[in-house]
């Protein structure tokens, strides 16, 4: 595979396709997707691998493959890996993110179809989940499917685990194709929650590589396999893991030649470590009977003229073997406690479809009994009736899909945020962020949202901002009217990038406790006992729900509090203060204020934005008068103008070099310096 440039042309008007795909240990996933770009002849297909490029894979002419900077993962999916010591992982993924938006705007998909998550690679929620929040706030038209197998992996936390997969299902997918026969394998056998999916689900059948070779073909890869002997072929996919098979598959092949002659062929997989492919190349170097080869681009081929395959029980390799009708020995990766392929084997020998290996089953002599049983069997193929057209049931269901006009039930209120020709504000911002750029400043912002606590849509279109911007921000949590639901949110956002949320503080309940003049929950009214307790009754629960993500810092509801609220505060080893800067900072105690300097909203006569030009006259005169500057939120009373607007200066900030975004940990160092607001 290499790099090509995605084209946007469309001069026979096909449906224009992205395929997102990552492989970590085998290379199964990428057969399966690329199986299922090939099906798709009527459109245009960009079909992005995220895993190791794979060279000898054919690529017909609808379909151009993207290589993102590959990342890999252990055979224990301990720790995610990057080639090259040049770069570090943070760096990779910043790149693949850059990659990732910069061709969906530039192919401007109909249809974009990601692998496997959310139902398996949370380690790529840093790409993935920005990606769809990219593609449902600015490619509104655009229709996501989930691409998957027939079995999941258990997860040991699979509650929250199923509770991750069906808010993003709900959110972000119009489709989940599940690649599987029913009568085989039903989704809810090893996924639970199937009946809180929103989304359209189909099942398309077995998805096979849907190769046309003949079973007579006579070489292949300049391998001589057709002489009058039995053909093992042995096979263990990508190669990363199967060492073991292979070496017992060999020594096992030389214990039985003498008494039954044959042929093997090994192939490793491209991804085995050089040291173990040596050793299985110099164990089978004195057996003329035996080649040992990393990869073909040709292995249906081959196993339609094997007489005897064996393998892992991989999806893909199981498919070849229904599709063939080759007799099989297979012996299941378990690793990780994985039982994916455990439980298909199973299902395919209980069928009469294969023979299940066991532990035992890979000492030499025991394999070469098995292998001598399974040649001296019936040659006759056993029928099934699984269905293994799922490439084209694929194609045809995306092709329909692209068709649609946009009815994603899921779509927020507000629609999308739509991105007109620059105003007059934008113009005046970008001057101003050009000359600080070109004097070498520093501006320093950050972004406030209060009275979170509810699983609301405003909240979570604010936090599809956040992710597909890359705007950190700081929301201000009141801790006894939190939801479970709005904590799920929480977290799932974070899994993207666990330093784009500050998880604060905000009041208790905020309950007004003045019987009198302004509203105030920590104030006059209140003693200092009440406030201690109140203020650390809610630090707990933040701090038994989020952990280590909870950030100690605290916003009074109303902005407001007194001198006993800040010595409460500093006795319970709060860090940050927040709330409306007042003319004098508050100094003397541990914690630090970082206060917002500037509100969206005017509030007398009820809620009300204000006009944007004023907002960001405003915002030019205190970047350039303040070390830093507070932006204050409010998503239970932002509507489209809000969003529309938020996201258009976002837009103008982040693509100034001058703009430093910061949450309150960030910005702690930069405290020490004066930060007294003139008024």
């Amino acid at each position: 595979m290499s790099n090509e440039s995605a084209s946007t042309t469309d001069c026979d008007n096909k449906p224009r396709v992205l395929i997102y795909c990552q492989h970590v240990l085998g290379m199964g996933h990428l057969i399966r997707s690329m199986a299922i770009a090939r099906a798709l002849r009527n459109c245009s297909v960009v079909f992005v691998n995220g895993g190791e490029s794979l060279s000898g894979v054919d690529t017909p002419s609808w379909v151009t493959i993207v290589n993102l900077p590959p990342i890999t993962t252990d055979s224990e999916f301990q720790s995610l890996n990057v080639h090259g010591e040049s770069t570090t992982l943070e760096q990779v993924q910043q790149a693949r993110k850059r990659t990732l938006f910069e061709l969906v705007g530039h192919v401007r998909p109909d249809v974009v179809i990601i692998e496997l998550f959310p139902f398996g690679r949370k380690r790529f929620a840093f790409e993935l989940l920005p990606l769809l929040a990219h593609i449902r706030l600015s490619a509104p038209s655009t229709k996501v499917v989930c691409s998957l197998r027939d079995i999941l992996v258990t997860k040991p936390d699979h509650v929250r685990h199923e509770d991750w997969v069906v808010s993003l299902m709900n959110r972000y997918f119009d489709l989940l194709l599940i690649h599987s026969d029913p009568t085989f394998q039903t989704l809810d056998e090893t996924f639970s929650r199937c009946h809180d999916l929103r989304c359209e689900v189909q099942y398309t059948g077995f998805v096979t590589q849907g190769s046309d070779v003949s079973a007579d073909v006579q070489t292949t890869d300049n391998l001589s396999v057709s002489d009058g002997r039995p053909l093992i072929l042995t096979s263990v996919g990508g190669g990363r893991v199967g060492y073991e098979l292979l070496d017992s598959s060999i020594r096992a092949s030389t214990l039985l030649v003498q008494k039954l002659p044959h042929r093997m062929l090994v192939f490793t997989g491209p991804y085995m470590p050089e040291q173990q492919y040596v050793e299985l190349h110099e164990l089978a170097a004195q057996c003329s009977h035996i080649q040992v080869r990393r990869f073909t681009s040709s292995f249906e081929s081959l196993m339609h003229q094997a007489t005897l395959s064996i393998s892992m029980a991989g999806y893909n390799t199981c498919m070849n073997l229904l599709n063939t009708g080759t007799r099989a020995l297979v012996w299941p990766f378990t690793g990780h406690k994985n039982d994916e392929q455990t439980i298909r084997a199973k299902k395919l020998e209980q069928r009469g479809l294969l023979t299940l290996l066991r532990p035992a089953d890979l000492a030499p002599e025991q394999l070469a009994e098995k292998i001598l049983a399974s040649l001296s069997g019936s040659h006759a193929r056993t029928p099934h009736s699984i269905n293994t057209n799922g490439g084209r049931e694929t194609a045809l269901s995306i092709e329909r899909l692209a068709q649609q006009s946009d009815n994603r039930t899921t779509r927020s209120t507000w629609g999308s945020v739509s991105m007109p020709q620059p105003g007059q504000w934008q113009t005046a911002l970008r001057r101003f962020l050009d000359e600080k750029q070109t004097e070498g400043r520093e501006l320093h912002l950050f972004l406030r949202d209060d009275d979170v606590d509810e699983d609301e849509e405003s909240l979570k279109h604010l936090l599809d901002l956040a992710l597909a911007r890359g705007v950190p921000m700081n929301l201000e949590i009141i801790p006894g009217r939190l939801t479970p639901a709005c904590t799920a949110t929480l977290k799932n956002v974070l899994r993207a990038d666990r330093a784009l949320l500050s998880l604060d503080q905000h009041g208790w309940i905020h309950s007004n406790h003045e019987p009198e003049g302004r509203k105030c929950e920590f104030g006059p009214s209140r003693s200092f006992t009440q406030q201690l307790n109140d203020i650390a009754q809610g630090k707990a629960i933040l701090e038994s729900t989020f952990e280590e993500l909870f950030f100690p810092a605290f916003t009074p509801p109303w902005n407001r509090c007194t001198t006993d609220t800040y010595r409460a505060l500093d006795e319970l080893g709060f860090q940050v203060l927040s709330k409306d800067r007042g003319k004098d900072g508050i100094t003397g105690y541990r914690f630090s204020e970082i206060s917002t300097t500037l509100d969206l909203y005017t509030w007398k006569g009820g809620a009300r934005m204000k006009a944007p030009h004023e907002i960001v006259q405003v915002l030019i005169s205190q970047m350039d008068m303040l070390p830093m500057v507070g932006l204050l939120l409010h998503h239970k009373v932002m509507e489209q103008e809000a969003f529309v607007f938020l996201d258009q200066l976002m837009a103008e900030l982040t693509r100034s070099a001058a703009v430093r975004l910061h949450t309150f940990q960030t910005l702690l160092p930069l405290t020490r310096e004066s930060q007294t607001v003139p008024r």
